[in-house]
């Protein structure tokens, strides 16, 4: 355990963060130390992990550790949570004997309660002596919060079955596009340098976890970090191919890890994907989409099985994207409901209500004006969602 990928291991424990006997603190190594790379969240109000990353990111420092805790976010802690962080780095670096600027560390949970530092930090010795003996799946179960599995991958570059690419990610709820309410780890061996690693997880990023939503709402903790500690290979083509392999399968990964995150959503029953086509630009494709996609009037209707085309159309025009309504029109899968911005029958509703009985499935939205393309991927808002964000403190 622990060298699924070559140079990272991995352990796992329980503090008592949350007053229950579930691990909530994770320990990810990488030897040698890794080139790296991170996007964080847009939120201006950002927890003290974040700040932190941020920094270090700007520092350039490699990186020899990642220490995360679930059931507290450190944010709106004011100085004192800076210090915390500051100060769980510091004495893991002191435990694996690393300069303490190699040390990140992130945070999930509630917002504005201090960290148990007393708990915390009578754990680390532990979570050191047990590097190598959790997997990913393990470090995935400890840093979930509302979530109802883990979601982990591991893959093979594609032609470089010795280059590993393996992630871990959590979210459930406070999901929205622009680093959506998540956390990711990504760990490579390929041996990319550092800017091509951050040019390689931006795009990355874009495609997968800033395309997803569950409730509209943004967090103060998001964070995807991309380790990489290979060695680089020394046929320049070679170096040319695993960037190529590498990049592709991220992309995957991400995206697929993305998904989970949506279909592991507080309360989640649906989870449909938005395809808008026929977009002038882009932006007006990401408008529209995000536009149906966050609203709770629509979203209620993927709940409830309602193939209520009029609230999309609602949605899509007050979106600020540049629209002819007698343009548009809105497939579910392959079924058109709506031609020219009409109703196309009761036949065809029908035939909307039984793929609206799916968990997924895919709503497609051609605004006729243009060819750009963009996805989405969301879910239905639920009984469930709001019985779970009441009490959450509780």
């Amino acid at each position: 355990m622990g060298l699924e990928i070559p140079g990272f291991t991995f352990s796992i424990t329980c503090a008592g963060i949350r007053g229950t006997e579930r691990a909530d603190m994770a320990l990810m190594v990488s030897d040698p130390p890794a080139r790296w790379s991170g996007t964080f969240t847009t939120n201006r109000v950002k927890a003290a992990p974040v700040l932190l990353g941020m920094k270090r990111l700007r520092d350039g420092a490699p990186i020899s550790a990642i220490l995360v805790n679930s059931g507290n976010a450190n944010a709106c802690n004011g100085e004192q949570g800076m210090e915390d962080a500051l100060m769980l780095c510091r004495e893991t670096a002191r435990l694996l004997g690393v300069p303490e600027e190699q040390v990140l560390m992130a945070s999930t949970g509630v917002i504005g309660q201090p960290l148990p530092m007393d708990k915390m930090m009578a754990a680390l010795p532990g979570l050191v002596e047990r590097a190598g003996q959790a997997t990913l799946e393990d470090v995935a179960r400890a840093i979930m919060t509302t979530d109802r599995y883990p979601k982990w991958e591991l893959e093979d570059a594609p032609g470089y079955p010795r280059v590993k690419i393996g992630g871990v990610a959590k979210g459930a709820g406070m999901i929205r596009p622009d680093m959506a309410t998540m956390l990711g780890f990504f760990f490579l061996n390929a041996g990319l340098p550092t800017p091509q690693l951050g040019a390689i997880t931006k795009q990355a990023v874009a495609g997968s976890f800033n395309c997803i939503t569950v409730d509209g709402d943004q967090s103060t903790n998001d964070t995807v970090l991309v380790l990489d500690n290979g060695t680089p290979p020394e046929d320049p083509k070679k170096r040319e191919g695993v960037a190529g392999a590498v990049s592709e399968k991220l992309n995957a990964v991400m995206k697929s890890l993305a998904w989970k995150i949506v279909d592991n959503g507080e309360g989640v029953n649906k989870v449909v994907t938005l395809e808008v086509k026929g977009a002038q630009t882009i932006e007006d494709a990401r408008r529209v989409s995000e536009s149906v996609g966050n609203s709770p009037l629509v979203k209620t209707a993927f709940y409830g099985e309602d193939p209520n085309w009029g609230r999309i159309m609602a949605a899509i025009g007050y979106s600020g994207a540049e629209i002819d309504p007698g343009k548009i029109r809105i497939a579910f899968e392959d079924t058109l409901l709506v031609a020219d911005g009409q109703w196309t029958g009761i036949e065809a509703e029908r035939k909307v209500a039984e793929t609206m009985k799916k968990r997924a499935y895919t709503v497609r939205i051609d605004l006729g004006r243009g060819n750009a393309v963009y996805r989405l991927v969301t879910s239905d808002l639920s009984v469930d969602y709001v019985k779970i964000n009441a009490d959450y403190r509780s």
